[in-house]
């Protein structure tokens, strides 16, 4: 509980004085005003200022203090108090008719036609007796819930649920409830509050914000929509204060003392936040609330009136001595209360004696002496009087609206206080160097307390007290710009304060690249080890639950977000030499390209040690890296997926060229398995033997190898690695910037473009735990990585075709365990794979078997051949395997390049080409001088070309003309092959491949074959060609006997001169007697007339014989209009189109019948 006096109050002038002139008349005040002393009470509302007058009329007033409506509220009498919530107005009154006071409520957002005013909602008396007493209190809640009215007879009247009285058509006033009755003790206020009675809080001291570095401040007062959850009626009298709780309702309510305080009439008040109750007394100021007194301020003086404005309590105190000077007036300030309780035992018109007392404006000067007054506006929470104002004539009331404090005076006179603006109040406290207060004052106003942190400090660093200044510039982090303060201590004495404020702007996040830079270059400079782990091992913003750093999979740290900047933070690690910390920050927030940058292109494969190193770190240190590369493949292996892939397309080369095995092993898995991979100690390939490595000469040819250096530069500073980036401070300044600069070993510690963000990272991290698919890369992809290690690269290939799709060079596919099912488009993909894999392998063998040729003498020639026989039977396998998807053009074009004999012929015979095979045969035998091995004719390439005919030539009879015209083709071969020639001859004569011309004509094409070879093959063909001629000649005269007899037979029918006679005694049909009646037609069959239709014209016997030729020849008569069915005939087989369209009549060419008639 605070106790201050009066001379510990700082004064201030943080308020303007202005008088409110008329709109109308610049020299005077308001019209409303001029008759001050008939104004009865103001008060103010949500639609304006309302005044009230001792006529019992009540105007509402806008701000320019015109009177936008006027109405009579009570008739002949005058308004005494009035309250207002919500748009409801309640007004308490004298009337001449009624001898008690009259309740009257008005809804000033509905006017009636009739009386200009507002419309009223309700009227009631103010008798809880027989015997009236005048109102001396009215209160009511800001929901309208309660209506409290006390009176001068120490009685307080409770209204319950007035809101839903009014929203009811009752057209009444719910019954009051007497809650307090002391009539030792008039009633001189009533206030609602809604602070729980276990509140200890002290009113009037300001908060401690010097504990944290930054404190909010206290929420503006709003207006209750609801009813608070605490809510409690504090009364007041001339000698105590009572507490009577409303909310949450208790089981026997009733009125408790809290204090034994009290104050006069229009000396107690709520504050602005509706806490409690201030009571101005003439010692003191004291709050009070439900709970009993929350804190006392010494003023010792006497009050007139108590009011509230914002965060201030405006006092009227009599222009008077001072009461340290001048004893006379502390007789009168204690003689006050006294007076002040015997004008509440009078009736009513004591009352209305004291309110209108004073005179009008033409009051003696000695009168005017003693109604002057002074008003003080105090900030209780700041201890400081922000206004202190005389007043000649006297004060008449104090109302607080529109943001504004309006005083009116006994002579008229409306004067307005004005607020200075914060800032300038903070100004004037800045000169005076008062920070405490300051910062108090910006809490209270509700305002950021940085700019008053800023001042402060800035004073305390030009009075040299630099730590004091930097307390007061770290509670500035997040409002002022880093830079400021960084340049303020970037001396060497005084490093140890900006090292500590470079931490607190990591700790809040507000951290750019350059603060980063400049901290861990602190480091670095005095080799600060542990400051640097601890740093890297810094929580971020955002800490996970039950996680500690360094442990999970990569990327996967304890907060979402690092606090620092991190691409700076691992590229000076890297500067210092500090790889390890470089690589654990890269780990930590899943930064895979960062992390094998270091790993491999800076750790190597340890043997380089880096200044962190060279400074005391023990080499056998826990987290230390000694290999960087099986540090890259260990982490490959964890991350796998996109991030491995992506940054393989990168380091393979590298990884390749110092762990060929554990790479391809790698590359393996990341083809084959989906989800995370195995430890190097369970992939299923740890048991594959070592692979050689030997360098050889480039293949795939149709690839675009590149040749640069297969492991990328380090980073280096300099203006082409500078990228421009939008900081915090809006820009480096110049000093700053050589700070910064300035950098371990004398590199420049400018940023260089950073690879992508954490977030990036991480998300890519995540994909597993997506509900996408799962994908595995295409083996397409590092192909190239492998152009310095074939061994490797054949392991590769078919490990991968045997473990993805269950490939083999013997086994025929099947479902590999964990195989995954693709859609169409990756079904595509996967096909296209495994062409390119099986081609490739195809390749490899056929270079490895080609270089085995090519081997050094001293080898043993066992192992050579066998090598050479292992390729090559591997090729003619993988050529001869019908379920390999290999590409057949292509392997073509690689057996052609590499001289693979088998494999020509077998890709010839698998394509169709056996024509190829035969001329293949042909040029190498022409190609050499006589056969190559003439111990062994039957491996001879014309042996090869008789052998391939006796295969090929069976179903593929175009090839004979082409192997008699080789075998014709010297007198050489004719010898060798005499007796193939002619068995090829007796072949060609027994299945009429060639004519005996077409024979001839070949053999005699040179002077290679003679007439002897052939000549008994002639005479043979000769001698079956003249009998054929016989036959055909045979043939051709019993045709056309048979074609005389036809037409003899045709003649006879058209005969009609002639008859004709029919001997034929059965029927055609029945087979029985024929017997009249019958029917007998020209074809010589007769039938019973019975057994034909009636309608049967024609002989059915021939009509069914006959038919099918008559459909023939209709269905030719239909095509001979068809000419392009006929021409695309003849594009095939001219000769034999024009014959067939002259025997089915398409050419035009008239029948018989038609060249008859």
């Amino acid at each position: 509980m605070s106790l201050a006096s009066t001379a510990a109050l700082r004064q201030f002038t943080f308020f303007d004085v202005e008088p409110v002139k008329d709109i109308h008349d610049p020299n005077s005040s308001p019209e409303i005003f001029k008759n001050a002393p008939e104004v009865s009470a103001m008060t103010s509302t949500t639609h304006g200022l309302v005044v009230a007058d001792i006529h019992g009329s009540v105007h509402l007033l806008n701000q320019t203090f015109v009177s936008t409506s006027s109405w009579i509220a009570h008739v002949g009498g005058r308004v005494t108090h009035m309250v207002e919530r919500k748009g409801i107005l309640i007004t308490i009154g004298e009337e001449d008719t009624v001898r008690s006071s009259i309740l009257k409520i008005w809804d000033l957002g509905k006017f009636d036609k009739r009386t200009g005013g507002p419309s009223l909602l309700r009227t009631a008396k103010v008798q809880p007796t027989g015997k009236p007493h005048p109102v001396s209190a009215l209160s009511i809640t800001s929901t309208l819930s309660y209506l409290a009215i006390g009176l001068a007879d120490g009685t307080v009247l409770l209204y319950r649920h007035l809101d839903q009285s009014l929203s009811s058509a009752s057209g009444s006033v719910p019954k009051p409830k007497i809650v307090h009755d002391i009539p030792t003790e008039p009633v001189t206020f009533l206030g609602f509050t809604s602070v729980g009675p276990s509140s200890s809080m002290d009113a009037f001291s300001a908060p401690d914000f010097n504990a944290t570095s930054s404190s909010s401040a206290n929420a503006a007062p709003t207006a209750n929509t609801n009813t608070p959850p605490n809510l409690t009626l504090l009364i007041t009298t001339t000698s105590s204060t009572y507490a009577y709780p409303l909310l949450p309702k208790p089981s026997s309510p009733v009125s408790v003392l809290v204090d034994e305080i009290g104050a006069g009439l229009r000396c107690a008040c709520v504050d602005w936040k509706e806490r409690w109750v201030i009571l101005g007394t003439d010692e003191a100021v004291v709050g009070i609330g439900s709970g009993g007194r929350v804190g006392v301020f010494s003023f010792e003086e006497p009050k007139q009136s108590v009011y509230t404005h914002m965060n201030y309590v405006v006092m009227v105190l009599p222009l008077a001595t001072s009461p340290s000077t001048s004893p006379p007036s502390q007789t009168a300030t204690t003689a006050t209360p006294a007076a002040r309780q015997r004008k509440f035992t009078a009736d009513s018109s004591t009352i209305s004696t004291v309110l209108s007392s004073k005179s009008g404006n033409n009051m003696s000067s000695g009168r005017a002496d003693i109604d002057a007054a002074r008003v003080v506006l105090v900030d209780m929470g700041n201890k400081l009087v922000a206004y202190s104002g005389a007043f000649e004539q006297g004060i008449r009331d104090v109302v607080s609206e529109w943001g504004y404090v309006f005083i009116l005076g006994n002579d008229g006179k409306l004067t307005r206080l004005t607020e200075k603006p914060t800032p300038n109040k903070l100004s004037l406290l800045y000169a005076k160097h008062l920070y405490p207060l300051a910062l108090s004052v910006a809490h209270t106003q509700n305002l950021d307390p940085t700019d008053v942190h800023l001042h402060h400090g800035d004073y305390l660093y030009e009075k040299g007290d630099y730590e004091g200044a930097m307390k007061e510039y770290l509670r500035t982090i997040g409002g002022v710009r880093g830079s400021y303060v960084v340049r303020k201590f970037l001396t060497t004495h005084l490093t140890p304060l900006l090292t500590l404020y470079l931490q607190e702007l990591h700790a809040h996040g507000l951290a750019n690249a350059e603060h980063t830079t400049l901290l861990l270059n602190t480091y670095a400079k005095v080799g600060d080890i542990a400051k640097v782990d601890a740093f890297v091992r810094s929580e971020g913003r955002v800490g996970g639950v039950g996680a500690s750093p360094g442990v999970g999979a990569p990327g996967e740290g304890t907060s979402r977000e690092p606090p620092f900047d991190l691409d700076t933070a691992i590229r000076v690690c890297r500067q210092a030499g500090f790889f390890d910390h470089a690589a654990y920050l890269a780990k930590r927030w899943g930064r895979h390209e960062d992390y094998l940058r270091v790993v491999v292109e800076d750790v190597g494969d340890g043997n380089d040690s880096g200044k962190g190193e060279k400074e005391g770190v023990e080499k056998e240190e826990k987290g230390k890296i000694t290999n960087g590369y099986k540090a890259a493949v260990a982490y490959l292996r964890e991350v796998g997926g996109a991030a491995a892939e992506s940054n393989l397309a990168r380091y393979c080369r590298a990884l390749l060229d110092n762990l060929p095995n554990e790479t391809t092993q790698l590359l393996i898995d990341l083809c084959t398995i989906v989800g995370p991979l195995p430890s190097s100690s369970t992939s299923p390939g740890n048991t594959q033997p070592q692979v050689q490595t030997g360098a050889a000469p480039s293949y795939l040819s149709y690839l675009a190898l590149s040749r640069a250096s297969a492991v990328p530069p380090a980073l280096s500073g300099g203006d082409g690695a500078v990228k421009e980036r939008d900081t915090e401070d809006g820009g480096v300044e110049e000093d700053l910037a050589v700070a910064l600069a300035a950098g371990p070993g004398g590199q420049s510690s400018i940023p260089q473009t950073p690879s992508a963000s954490a977030a990036q990272q991480l998300q890519t991290h995540h994909l597993q735990g997506t509900q996408t698919p799962p994908k595995r890369p295409s083996p397409t992809l590092f192909f190239a990585h492998f152009v310095d290690h074939p061994g490797c690269f054949t392991e590769f290939l078919e490990t991968v075709a045997k473990r993805r799709w269950g490939q083999t060079l013997d086994v025929i596919p099947s479902a590999e365990p964990g195989a995954v099912a693709v859609g169409a488009e990756d079904e595509e993909a996967e096909k296209r794979d495994q062409v390119a894999v099986w081609n490739t392998l195809l390749e490899l063998y056929l270079t490895e078997g080609t270089d085995a040729l090519h081997v050094d003498k001293g080898t043993e020639h066992g192992n050579h051949q066998g090598q050479i026989t292992t390729n090559n039977d591997k090729a003619l396998r993988l050529l001869r395997a019908s379920h390999i998807p290999y590409d057949l053009t292509h392997a073509l074009m690689l057996c052609s390049s590499y001289e693979h004999t088998h494999g020509l012929v077998l890709l010839w015979e698998r394509m169709g080409m056996y024509e190829d095979v035969l001329r293949f045969w042909m040029d190498k035998y022409n190609s050499a001088v006589g056969d190559p091995d003439p111990t062994a004719p039957e491996l001879s390439p014309s042996a090869q070309v008789v052998s391939a005919l006796r295969q090929y030539g069976p179903t593929h009879p175009y090839l004979y003309p082409l192997v008699l015209r080789f075998l014709t083709s010297s007198p050489a071969l004719l010898s060798a092959h005499q007796s193939d020639l002619e068995e090829l001859l007796e072949h060609v004569e027994s299945e009429k491949i060639m004519s005996p011309l077409a024979v001839v004509q070949l053999l005699s094409r040179n002077g290679v074959a003679s007439v002897g070879l052939v000549k008994e093959w002639l005479m043979r063909r000769i001698s079956e060609g003249r009998e054929e001629v016989a036959t055909d000649q045979q043939l051709i005269n019993s045709y056309r006997h048979e074609t005389k007899t036809k037409l003899k037979q045709v003649e006879d029918l058209e005969d009609t001169e002639h008859p004709r006679v029919f001997h034929v005694t059965r029927c055609s049909q029945c087979n029985g007697q024929l017997d009249l009646p019958s029917v007998h037609f020209m074809c010589s069959h007769s039938y019973h007339q019975r057994c034909l239709l009636e309608n049967d014209t024609a002989c059915p016997l021939c009509t069914r014989q006959h038919g099918v030729i008559q459909e023939i020849r209709r269905n030719n008569e239909r095509l001979a209009d068809q000419h392009e069915l006929f021409l695309a005939e003849v594009k095939e087989n001219g000769f034999k189109a024009v014959a067939g369209g002259f025997g089915r009549g398409w050419l035009g060419v008239a029948r018989r019948e038609e060249v008859i008639a």
